[in-house]
């Protein structure tokens, strides 16, 4: 309801929506900005379109050419494919409204690994006015079957901003400068991550009190990676973090030492009777790390024996280095299993057990991407956007972040959000560990 009330503002042709979409297939959605579209609004939706070559079929037969070759065919991805059908799909009862949806609404962008954004930006008489951004995915999936935030942002500095980015990428420019080679288009266009770094310089040390700041990728490096790392080092009273696809180098390493404050950090603590007895303890630092599913020791042993191959093994840390430290807590997504239980006079009950939507076939819980640092104090840092925090959607992905800085407001709604979760989670951590015990 909050997206389509967003979206809703858009009254007549004086309002403009600029949007950015991954994965597009929810229909309310779609017919919101389809609706847009007929009320006058000017409606332009970048979004992401993937494909591969391979060898064409005819009747199952793999077809050649005059020469012999094996004629090959462009096949989108799952994403692209679904996304357009979604797009077709949309009846209009007016040819001009549909001629404007199929032909003038839709940006294709093809020349990053991933167009990973999700955002919209508010627009009257061209002049940006509000934000709507997260890790929502416009898809059913995304809004009833995992966790996810959508961050409305009335700032419109921060909206410009993103608006100034939108433009850039509505060119589809390479996404990164090796790129270029083999690109269908001009081999002079300026690449993403160098135009990202333009728009907004990787960051040195934390940021301004009462701020907002932005960052985009793809970026040239993974110095901004490092700097997530550093504000969770940087952490005076409390970390929380969600990690919907596993722990990167730069933060599990942080996560990996003991977890004591940073002494060049001194803040004051909120209304919170049980922090303030904690940090009159000498472990005064907690971590929380929520996880979309309890990862495996094979994966781990394949990615440590890389890291080996590699020489940086002694390096390599990982969810089995740090859930051993006691200043971290954590819990993955999981539905609580059943089980027979024998009761008086041989009789017997059972446990109902929880089963999943069925709606998502690849993040089942934990599609959050945020941070929170000193989350309960007065100069709260909360990190949130689409990228995982990851190297990929640091330096190859389209992405976007907002860095909050002092907002106690928005940070107890997160902190309320993630708790919520965290909880919900553990307690089904524990209790399907106990059932595997007997």
């Amino acid at each position: 309801e909050a997206l389509l009330e967003f979206i809703s503002q858009a009254k007549d042709s004086s309002w403009q929506l600029r949007v950015t979409a991954y994965e597009f297939t929810h229909k309310e959605v779609i017919h919101a900005f389809a609706a847009a579209v007929e009320r006058g609004v000017d409606v332009k939706i970048i979004h992401h379109v993937k494909g591969s070559h391979r060898p064409k079929t005819r009747y199952n037969d793999v077809v050649k050419d005059e020469d012999g070759k094996i004629v090959k065919e462009w096949v989108p991805d799952k994403t692209t494919s679904d996304t357009q059908r979604s797009i077709d799909a949309v009846g209009f009862q007016s040819l001009d409204h549909a001629r404007i949806w199929h032909h003038d609404t839709f940006i294709e962008r093809h020349t990053s690994s991933i167009m990973h954004n999700k955002f919209i930006i508010l627009l009257r008489d061209d002049k940006p006015v509000e934000l709507w951004t997260g890790s929502t995915n416009f898809t059913e999936s995304a809004f009833y079957g995992q966790s996810n935030v959508g961050h409305i942002v009335r700032d419109e500095d921060v909206a410009q901003q993103y608006l100034e980015y939108w433009d850039k990428l509505a060119l589809d420019p390479p996404g990164r400068s090796k790129r270029h080679s083999g690109s269908s288009h001009d081999e002079d266009a300026v690449p993403m991550d160098e135009i990202n770094e333009q728009l907004q310089p990787d960051p040195a040390g934390a940021q301004p009190h009462d701020s907002i700041t932005v960052f985009f990728s793809p970026r040239k490096t993974s110095n901004l990676l490092d700097w997530y790392a550093d504000r969770m080092g940087d952490a005076a009273d409390s970390v929380h973090f969600t990690a919907a696809f596993g722990v990167s180098q730069p933060l599990a390493h942080v996560l990996n030492q003991d977890g004591k404050p940073s002494p060049s950090h001194e803040v004051g603590v909120r209304r919170s009777p049980r922090i303030a007895r904690r940090n009159m303890s000498d472990d005064k630092l907690l971590r929380y790390i929520l996880l979309d599913s309890q990862p495996s020791e094979h994966s781990s042993e394949k990615s440590r024996a890389s890291a080996e191959k590699k020489g940086r093994g002694n390096d390599y840390c990982d969810y089995f280095d740090f859930k051993k430290l006691k200043s971290n807590r954590i819990a993955y997504g999981a539905v609580l299993s059943g089980r027979m239980e024998e009761v008086e006079d041989g009789a017997s009950s059972s446990e109902h057990s929880e089963a999943l939507t069925g709606l998502s076939t690849f993040v089942d819980f934990v599609h959050t991407k945020f941070m929170m640092i000193d989350a309960l104090t007065d100069n709260p840092t909360i990190i949130t956007g689409s990228a995982n925090f990851s190297i990929a959607s640091t330096e190859q992905n389209d992405e976007n972040m907002l860095v909050i800085q002092g907002d106690t407001a928005v940070a107890d709604v997160y902190f309320t959000e993630f708790m919520r979760l965290f909880d919900h989670f553990y307690s089904r951590d524990k209790r399907n560990e106990s059932l595997a015990k007997g």
